[in-house]
C-alpha cells in the first residue's frame, strides 16, 4: 500500500506523459541506494521513478528557496553522508 509519500499522484501518472530523452548517470554510496530501493519497493515504484520524484521535490523546492534550500539540506544531514 503506497505511504503518505505520494499523496500526490498527479506527480506519478505524469511521469508517463514526460518525454524522457536523456540519461543522467552518478554514482551514489550502497547505503543511499538500499534505502532509495526500500522506498520503491513501500511504494511500488522502480528507482528511477523514486529518484524522479525526489530531483523534481528537489527543483522544486530550490526554486521556491534558492541557495537556501542546498545550505538547509547540507545542514541537516550527518557529515559521514556527504561521502557517499
Amino acid at each position: 500500500m503506497p505511504s503518505a509519500l505520494f499523496n500526490h499522484r498527479v506527480v506519478l501518472e505524469s511521469f508517463g506523459t514526460v518525454k524522457k530523452d536523456t540519461r543522467l548517470t552518478f554514482r551514489i554510496g550502497s547505503e543511499l541506494k538500499k534505502r532509495l530501493e526500500a522506498v520503491g519497493a513501500r511504494e511500488g515504484r522502480s528507482v528511477a521513478q523514486i529518484c524522479e520524484v525526489f530531483l523534481r521535490a528537489g527543483l522544486e523546492s530550490y526554486a521556491k528557496e534558492g541557495p537556501r534550500y542546498v545550505q538547509r539540506v547540507l545542514v541537516h544531514r550527518p557529515s559521514s553522508s556527504l561521502h557517499q
